[in-house]
């Protein structure tokens, strides 16, 4: 039978993209989104480019009128602090025949005493007074070389701001895409006059007289000056109401969870992928937007399960970076081009490809795309 309430927790790209899809597949009961933020659903990759840089001045997923127009009921500036799953209950007067969990993640904050100045980078308002920070001649240190790291950092050279950036790794995003490329990254960025403190970390923040940062302490004993801060050390799920707060929540390939009528998708699933024969947590936007309409499709009773080729993008110092596939760990990586514009293919122990990388070359995305899909339908024959 199909549900006639569906509630959605969290409007972020997930939650309001399960809504979207809900109605647009001729679903006519309640739907209603709750957002802990008071903003309507927003493109949350806008944070770290255009809106930080100001040439955008909204990132709003949708025309104001959007979801009205749709009976699709938001619900902003709200907390689901608790979800009764046997009364099919969330709060005090919202109830459900089918939940939707889309409660994304939160920024990891260092366990540290911090003084004002120091910034974390999840939200709308978290922009917010970043931007405020970032005017010409402004030192920005920013604690972690992952992704948001490194947009931020280029889009505050953009601004005029003096740019370090410290990391424990011996390269930038070597975890992610290895240290080959990571070595390439950074001489880019350096060249862009990104100061880069690598092979060290954090041992605290510096407060000035009046209770603001004025530098890091790092752990090689030295101090790195600055007037603001940015903690990019990644994210958690936000998992309080239901699953492991370090894994996320399981569910299969179309956003089912164990429980009877709950389902999640987004940052905050851990979701089966038959392709793989794993389970992955990805906090990209493409996922999101798949196991969103996988969801709201399972919700109406149709099995159409989410289990593309994993993909997201980056855009920083003039590189447009676009990465296919899923490789935990790889065996070689072969790279080929210079730092305006090359390739990566991430191989196993037998040669044959898990994942690639492309820098600058857009025209290659479809064939790296078809490479990997006939790779993966090999090894699963």
């Amino acid at each position: 039978m199909t549900a006639r309430s569906v509630l959605i927790v969290g409007a972020g790209l997930a939650g309001s993209r399960c809504a979207e899809t809900l109605r647009a597949e001729g679903y006519d009961g309640r739907v209603v989104v709750v957002g802990e933020e008071p903003h309507a659903p927003y493109e949350r990759p806008a944070l770290s480019k255009e809106l930080l840089a100001g040439t955008r001045t909204s990132a709003e997923l949708r025309a104001p009128g959007f979801w009205a127009e749709r009976g699709i009921e938001l619900r902003l500036g709200e907390r689901v602090e608790a979800v009764d799953v046997q009364g099919r209950t969330a709060g005090p007067a919202l109830a459900w025949d089918a939940l939707v969990l889309a409660t994304g993640a939160r920024a990891r904050r260092i366990p540290l005493p911090t003084p004002d100045g120091v910034h974390v980078l999840r939200t709308l308002a978290d922009a917010a007074a970043l931007r405020e920070e970032l005017r010409p001649g402004c030192r920005l240190a920013i604690v972690g070389a992952g992704f948001v790291g490194v947009e931020v950092a280029s889009t505050a050279r953009s601004l005029g701001c003096e740019v370090s950036v410290v990391d424990v790794a011996e390269v930038p995003l070597e975890r992610v895409l290895g240290r080959e490329v990571g070595e390439v990254l950074a001489a880019r960025y350096r060249a862009y006059g990104v100061d880069l403190r690598l092979g060290t970390g954090l041992a605290g923040f510096v407060a000035g007289a009046d209770g603001r940062v004025r530098a890091l302490e790092l752990a090689d004993g030295s101090e790195l000056p600055c007037d603001a801060a940015l903690v990019a050390v990644g994210v958690a799920p936000e998992v309080d109401l239901h699953g492991d707060p370090r894994d996320g929540i399981e569910t299969d390939a179309c956003g089912r969870t164990a429980l009877p009528g709950v389902y999640a998708c987004g940052d905050v699933a851990a979701a089966w992928r038959p392709s793989l024969a794993a389970r992955l947590r990805v906090e990209h936007w493409t996922s999101a937007a798949g196991q969103a309409a996988a969801v709201a499709h399972a919700i109406l009773g149709r099995e159409r399960p989410y289990d593309d080729l994993p993909y997201f993008w980056s855009d920083q110092f003039g590189l447009r970076l676009q990465h296919v596939g899923h490789a935990h760990e790889w065996a070689a990586v072969e790279l080929e081009g210079d730092e305006s514009s090359f390739a990566a293919r991430y191989l196993d122990r037998e040669g044959r490809p898990l994942a690639g990388l492309l820098a600058n070359r857009p025209r290659e995305v479809g064939l790296l795309r078809r490479e990997l899909a006939g790779a993966a339908r090999r090894e699963a024959a």
